[in-house]
């Protein structure tokens, strides 16, 4: 009769051992793995509990989770998306029709109502796309094709009308509740078809021209502006110096009289004497005249003489 040996049967329980552990290892893998999720850097997580969007994961990292079904991840990228469909044709309010590259920058605003209407980029993409379409039929049809190609200062132009693209795609998303914010809108390039450019041409020829005629009229009212300003600064200046004469010549009057009155009082009889001289000097000049001696214009001259030896001073004796 033959005996197991012990040897066979603690191989076969070590194997047996060895395959549970093994089993066992790989059960708490899987149960790890169905369990946990990673969020990284510029994701967030929408965890969905049985199809509804229950839980939004914000920060990156290792999370946790039922295993599905209970709980499906749904990881959303919330950086900006850039967005560039194809040239289109468009037609302006004055019928002229250009060819525009536009481009749209995005991001995801609201995650869970992403999720629910729009899922994925690409569809994001398709829907975001055809409200730029739209928009741009909506905003160019308002205004002529001269504010494609007028300048900063016009009323409408391209930054206007870059910011109303802006405006009309990001309000028509939010009426849609799309869950996303749109950043910008741009025009990257305008084109025109072939049987168009004779016509665009002409309008932009126009449109210059039209700025010329402007900035002429302007600089034209400005140089007039200059010149009235400048008369009436030389009015002015003018005013002021004849103001100022009439007080220096007021001054000097002022003052002559002064020393005139100053004169009188020092010797009232030599400064009468001296202006009478001065009279009869002035009445004289050129002229020869003989008077009797005992005309009173003679006598004047007779008198000025003694007067001023009177008023001279006095040598005192031994002096010069």
């Amino acid at each position: 009769m033959n005996r197991p040996t012990t040897d066979g049967s603690t191989a076969r329980i070590g194997a047996a051992r060895s395959t549970l552990l093994w089993l066992g290892a790989a059960a708490l893998g899987l149960a790890g793995w169905a369990c946990t999720f990673t969020v990284p850097e510029g994701t967030v997580a929408v965890v969905a509990r049985f199809g509804d969007p229950e839980r939004l994961v914000e920060e990156p990292g290792l999370h946790f989770k039922w295993p599905a079904p209970a709980d499906v991840v749904y990881p959303i990228d919330i950086r900006t998306h850039l967005l560039d469909p194809p040239v289109a044709e468009f037609l302006t309010l004055d019928q002229k029709n250009v060819e525009l590259d536009a481009f749209v920058a995005w991001r995801v605003d609201d995650p869970r109502t992403f999720l629910t209407s729009l899922r994925t980029r690409q569809g994001a993409d398709d829907r975001i796309g055809d409200l730029l379409q739209s928009a741009l039929i909506e905003v160019l049809k308002r205004g002529p094709f001269s504010d494609l190609v007028g300048e900063p200062g016009r009323e409408r132009n391209l930054d206007v009308i870059r910011r109303m693209a802006t405006e009309e795609v990001a309000r028509r998303c939010q009426e849609n509740s799309y869950g996303v914010a749109i950043e910008f809108v741009g025009l990257e390039r305008i084109t025109f078809p072939e049987d168009n450019k004779a016509s665009v041409e002409r309008s932009m020829r126009a449109a210059r021209e039209g700025f010329a005629a402007q900035y002429r009229s302007e600089g034209n009212e400005r140089a007039s502006k200059i010149q009235t300003e400048a008369k009436l600064e030389e009015s002015r200046i003018l005013a002021e110096a004849r103001q100022e004469s009439l007080r220096i010549r007021g001054e000097g009057a002022a003052e002559a009289k002064r020393i005139e009155n100053e004169s009188i009082q020092l010797n009232p009889e030599l400064y009468w004497r001296l202006r009478s001289a001065e009279i009869a000097e002035s009445a004289l000049r050129g002229a020869l005249i003989v008077l009797p001696a005992d005309h009173p214009l003679g006598q004047i001259f007779q008198l000025v003489g003694p007067a001023m030896e009177a008023a001279s001073p006095t040598r005192t004796e031994g002096g010069e």
